[in-house]
């Protein structure tokens, strides 16, 4: 899910943890257009819940993907954060799904912990199983510089997993922008194969406004999926994700996304569009 990162108060560095988890030229121009006209500000509420739906497609003679998903985020008294996801998906010839649980507590103004338990079905392209541990800290005296690690472990098919950790900075810069660059570093087994995913970020808007974000990455990965399944290659890819955010009403607006991926095999673009509500 991409992060939408408002003022790094303590709710907005709860939610970040909460949200934390990657383009075409006319749709970039379009969606920065769309920011002279943003509605009026809502205030925040405790649930919110979206349903996003996105068509992938890709080159080489590998069949095109779709996706729908639907997440639901529950802010709790005390900036707690309870969150649920269900996927289902079509990709390389197969159908499979995950769904996920999440919890994110707050300790203290400074410090924040979050947890997620996914269990997947469908074949070798998803985890039957995983488990992501992150802790967040805040520094400064608005707190506008955060910290992230995180520690995760991926069961598959054929005895095939993953595991690594995640690190990253964060900066609440004046004018509503927030900056992250961080890097994923991966264990694959069998092989004991070694990969990393260095990424960047940055996110523009108001909560109750509209929100703007774009993500890059570039490095390497274990395995390459295709129509064969997971083969075991350690191969470097990119991807560049927009995601936009618009309130239309008080309480409900649009998500429009665009992702590009690439490695030596094949090219991937990704479009999605969906709606959010909250309550």
């Amino acid at each position: 899910m991409t992060p939408f990162l408002p003022k790094p108060t303590r709710a907005a560095v709860t939610a970040f943890a909460a949200a934390c988890r990657p383009r075409a030229a006319p749709l970039l121009l379009a969606l920065l257009a769309g920011l002279a006209a943003a509605p009026a500000g809502a205030q925040a509420a405790p649930l919110t819940v979206e349903l996003i739906a996105s068509q992938g497609h890709l080159t080489a003679g590998q069949p095109d993907a779709q996706a729908l998903n639907l997440r639901a985020t529950w802010l709790r008294p005390g900036g707690d954060v309870l969150r649920g996801e269900l996927l289902s998906e079509d990709k390389f010839s197969k159908r499979g799904g995950v769904a996920a649980v999440g919890y994110t507590a707050v300790l203290s103004p400074d410090w924040v912990a979050a947890g997620t338990l996914a269990l997947g079905t469908g074949g070798p392209n998803w985890a039957n199983q995983r488990v992501d541990l992150e802790l967040s800290r805040s520094w400064g005296d608005s707190r506008s510089w955060v910290t992230r690690f995180a520690l995760y472990k991926a069961w598959f098919d054929d005895r095939r997993s993953d595991r690594g950790l995640r690190g990253a900075l964060v900066a609440y810069l004046p004018g509503s922008l927030v900056l992250e660059a961080g890097s994923a570093f991966n264990l694959s087994e069998p092989g004991a194969v070694r990969s990393a995913m260095p990424f960047a970020s940055a996110t523009l808007g108001r909560d109750g406004e509209q929100y703007l974000s774009l993500r890059v990455a570039r490095g390497s990965e274990a395995y390459l999926s295709t129509v064969f399944g997971p083969q075991p290659v350690k191969f470097d890819s990119h991807s560049v994700g927009l995601n936009w955010r618009r309130w239309v009403g008080p309480q409900w607006g649009f998500i429009l996304q665009a992702e590009q991926y690439g490695n030596p095999s094949y090219r991937r673009m990704t479009l999605g569009a969906g709606l959010f509500s909250q309550w």
